[in-house]
């Protein structure tokens, strides 16, 4: 338990000083690995599109693509392990826990983007995007509600 918080504190101060970017790529300049990692994990996938990201900290591989008709996103490191698959959430289905966790933040917000990220391990946390108390912010909570990272955007 001790770890997990070290681990998390860490995390916050070192995350609250990267902010998120993210520029977009040619497929051919993205590493070797990602390209791999995405064959491996989808090979019917078309129309990519990759951006390169900063994000809380780390960067990754922002992968779009179609699949069977579907249009997906997912992120993979410089390595190409799979980071976690992002979906888009209407803010009306975001989990009443976070939403209790946001009206108690912010004094007034409006939530300009949400997506669920779910990871291979299992772990599902939510990246939200919020305009609230006169500032953007990009914020990672758990579905309980738990706020893991909150930066300026």
């Amino acid at each position: 338990m001790r770890k997990l918080l070290i681990l998390t504190f860490f995390n916050a101060i070192i995350l609250s000083v990267f902010p998120a970017s993210a520029a977009r790529i040619d497929v051919a300049d993205a590493p070797d690995a990602v390209i791999q990692g995405l064959r491996s994990e989808h090979p019917e996938a078309q129309n990519i599109q990759i951006d390169k990201e900063r994000h809380f900290g780390l960067t990754l591989y922002e992968v779009k693509f179609k699949s069977n008709g579907e249009q997906h996103e997912t992120l993979f490191t410089p390595q190409g392990k799979h980071f976690g698959h992002e979906q888009p959430v209407a803010p009306a289905d975001l989990p009443r826990a976070i939403i209790k966790t946001l009206d108690s933040t912010f004094r007034s917000y409006s939530i300009t983007d949400a997506e669920m990220i779910r990871h291979p391990d299992g772990r599902i946390e939510y990246e939200i995007d919020v305009h609230g108390d006169a500032n953007d912010w990009e914020l990672a909570m758990s579905p309980s509600g738990r706020t893991l990272v909150k930066e300026r955007d």
